[in-house]
């Protein structure tokens, strides 16, 4: 089973989740958060490695098409040094994140694996091009429509 919500870094250093938020992040330019991945219940990434989110879904979108075509994507975070990898192992896909020395893994279906990846990123597009109109997510969001 996969699992991903995304949460908004909010003023007092905790985070709430996208689709509560109810006012634009303070700075439109660099707005901070975190993805909760999680397979069968082993987290790859959480709110522990909180970055600029939406630049990272940007990521997370061309990673997924990238994986279905060359069964192969990579990225590291927006502002630190860890790296994200997706790769397609025949129906399934091995999500792997290094986070320093630490190594988090997860092997999931792909079908699985990319319905919840559209699906987390639709809601997040769809909620920051209402928080935050000026900011156009019209690409990453056409990246997840695929």
């Amino acid at each position: 089973m996969v699992e991903i919500e995304t949460f908004l870094k909010v003023a007092d250093d905790g985070f709430v989740q996208v689709e509560a938020c109810r006012t634009p992040p303070p700075d439109l330019d660099y707005i901070e958060g975190a993805i909760r991945l999680s397979v069968d219940g082993l987290e790859i990434i959480g709110t522990e490695e909180w970055d600029y989110v939406d630049q990272l879904w940007c990521y997370i979108a061309e990673m997924a098409t990238k994986m279905q075509s060359s069964g192969y994507a990579e990225t590291y975070f927006p502002d630190q040094p860890i790296k994200l990898s997706f790769q397609a192992t025949g129906s399934r896909v091995l999500v792997t994140a290094k986070i320093g020395e630490v190594i988090r893994t997860g092997n999931a279906s792909s079908v699985d694996f990319l319905k919840a990846v559209k699906a987390a990123g639709m809601i997040f597009f769809r909620k920051m091009s209402e928080l935050a109109p000026a900011n156009s997510y019209v690409g990453a969001q056409r990246e997840l429509s695929v």
